[in-house]
């Protein structure tokens, strides 16, 4: 399988977390995350990119910046089971969604007026929208 970059989009990478970043991380996150996220970090912490699915930009929260953002985007309080670990760069927040115990699906959320009730589902699990990052979207990125 191709490595991120090599997919054939655009891929901005930033340097890799650091391991005591993905610890602190890690052991602060709600639920388990799955290793492929911690994975992802540790190959670019932040960066951009294209991304094979709607929203079709990718800009991951560093390790470092995860929890804060969290907490100032009021995701649990407003949107309570999803955890965010990104965005489009714009208006929406990438997160997982731990509402179903182990189900870890990908979603797409507004930031302004976040409401579970405009939940998108992008991908069923880490692992399927990884395989997505730095791929173009079918006819052109958004």
């Amino acid at each position: 399988m191709p490595a991120i970059g090599d997919r054939g989009g655009v891929w901005r990478f930033a340097s890799p977390a650091g391991g005591a970043a993905i610890a602190a991380l890690r052991a602060a996150a709600p639920g388990a995350l799955p290793d492929s996220y911690f994975a992802l970090l540790g190959v670019t912490n932040g960066g951009e990119g294209d991304l094979g699915v709607e929203p079709g930009w990718f800009v991951p929260w560093r390790a470092e910046d995860v929890l804060l953002n969290n907490r100032e985007y009021q995701i649990a309080e407003s949107a309570p089971g999803l955890f965010g670990f990104g965005s489009n760069g714009g208006g929406e927040c990438l997160a997982f969604d731990l509402r179903d115990a182990g189900a870890g699906r990908i979603v797409m959320v507004p930031f302004m007026g976040m409401d579970l009730q405009e939940v998108v589902v992008i991908a069923e699990n880490f692992d399927q929208f990884a395989l997505l990052v730095s791929m173009p979207m079918a006819g052109g990125t958004v």
